[in-house]
């Protein structure tokens, strides 16, 4: 449930609001796009491409330990990456919700990536839902609305 009062008086929680909601779409599309390509199109690459080729299977094996690499480690890339892009002490909530969102959507372009080299559905099904399902702690709930509301990212 939203915390409707807390936004009201805070303008840029209801830009956040409209933001994550149009970013918690991403890898759903990407998802229906691969499904889409696999079964209207009947996608599916050349075994030569993707199991004989030996660059192939390497960037396979790495757009796949990128992406489960960026989920367990999520925390850590976006304060990071925090650190470098943003000097000042107090975060803008916006811009740190899409600095996370967009860390998190590299996991559903890898399972996609992987789709393409490889026409494996159940890969792009996995990534994208992973991708999904954690877009959920950037969403401005009750539990993590005081990180929006105090302006300080860190008390968490």
């Amino acid at each position: 449930m939203l915390y409707y009062n807390c936004m009201e008086k805070n303008p840029s929680l209801d830009k956040l609001k409209i933001i994550n909601m149009f970013m918690l779409a991403d890898p759903l599309i990407l998802l229906f796009v691969a499904v889409f390509m696999k079964r209207s199109l009947s996608y599916q690459p050349s075994p030569e491409f993707y199991e004989i080729n030996q660059t192939m299977r390497i960037i396979q094996y790495f757009l796949y330990l990128s992406g489960l690499a960026v989920f367990f480690f999520m925390d850590g890339i976006i304060q990071i990456l925090r650190k470098k892009i943003f000097v000042q002490a107090q975060t803008n909530p916006i811009a740190f919700n899409i600095l996370g969102i967009a860390v998190v959507d590299y996991i559903s372009i890898a399972g996609f990536l992987g789709f393409l080299i490889s026409g494996n559905i159940a890969w792009v099904t996995t990534f994208c839902l992973i991708s999904f399902f954690s877009r959920f702690r950037f969403l401005p709930l009750n539990r993590n609305i005081s990180r929006f509301t105090t302006g300080n990212i860190e008390s968490r």
